[in-house]
């Protein structure tokens, strides 16, 4: 017999969605939040396509004056080009402030280490981004490598990155993801890279800022000077955005419209306090 609490465990697919709709129903008040965090691809949108509830939600969020954040891992695009994208998808004013990526948190993590200079594999994006916060690229003596997902990627960037770490520079990446999804298919990302260097090196990143690493979420809510519990993470990827939000003792809703689905549950041994089919399910909880 299955243990009320671990309702996803249940065999019968009619009876499942019966206790995930009740756990949801009994669980309602954990909703009621001053941050509302979303990952954005299988969340928000798939292909730049909106998901079903989500400008619902969005749009219901801002007229109770709530803060939302649109955070995610890739590195390789500026906070500018989330902006305008996501403005035009939700068809809203969204503003820097609305934006927190891999690359803001690897930011503050330089900051917090007093690094001003490092050497960088990382776009254009990248690179300007990161040097608005008065963060110089120094190709001579730099006091720390980042690796960033880098598109632009080029073999002497990488043998100077490889020859400062064994030189005993200590480096760090702004996120672990192994590939990128695209319409080609999957790509080479971040994680792919530490790799290469891992075996080019023998020597592993101090730190990876990105998901699922505490990182991202801890100096998001320093910057917001906010408490875990003040705020819930919307995701679709269990042992990223879920596992990252229980690491850091938030309230955590998993939505089934991207890649993980409720079987993962046991899979991951990683349990979300929420489950929705998407963020409709959210806004209509949410307005009770």
């Amino acid at each position: 017999m299955v243990m009320k609490d671990k309702w996803w465990m249940i065999q019968d697919p009619q009876k499942i969605q019966e206790a995930r709709i009740a756990n949801n129903n009994q669980k309602k008040k954990l909703l009621k939040k001053k941050l509302y965090i979303f990952d954005q691809d299988g969340t928000i949108y798939i292909n730049f396509h909106l998901i079903e509830g989500a400008k619902d939600l969005i749009e219901f969020l801002n007229k109770k004056d709530k803060k939302i954040v649109f955070i995610s891992n890739n590195s390789s695009i500026s906070t500018s080009t989330y902006k305008k994208n996501l403005t035009e998808l939700l068809k809203m004013e969204i503003t820097k402030d609305h934006i927190y990526n891999s690359t803001l948190a690897t930011t503050q993590y330089l900051k917090s280490k007093n690094i001003s200079k490092v050497y960088a594999l990382g776009t254009k994006d990248f690179i300007d981004e990161i040097c608005s916060y008065d963060i110089k690229i120094d190709d001579k003596k730099p006091e720390m490598i980042v690796v960033a997902f880098d598109t632009t990627l080029t073999y002497d960037k990488l043998k100077k990155a490889c020859l400062f770490i064994r030189s005993g520079i200590e480096y760090i990446a702004t996120h672990p993801d192994k590939v990128c999804p695209t319409k080609e298919g999957f790509i080479p990302d971040t994680g792919s890279f530490i790799s290469l260097i891992e075996t080019a090196t023998d020597v592993k990143p101090k730190d990876i800022i990105g998901k699922p690493n505490p990182n991202l979420i801890n100096f998001l809510l320093e910057k917001m000077n906010l408490k875990p519990q003040e705020a819930i993470i919307f995701g679709d990827r269990l042992y990223t955005d879920i596992k990252m939000g229980k690491h850091c003792n938030l309230t955590t809703a998993l939505v089934l419209s991207g890649e993980s689905k409720i079987k993962d549950i046991k899979k991951y041994e990683i349990e979300p306090d929420f489950v929705f089919t998407n963020l409709k399910e959210a806004y209509n909880l949410l307005k009770k």
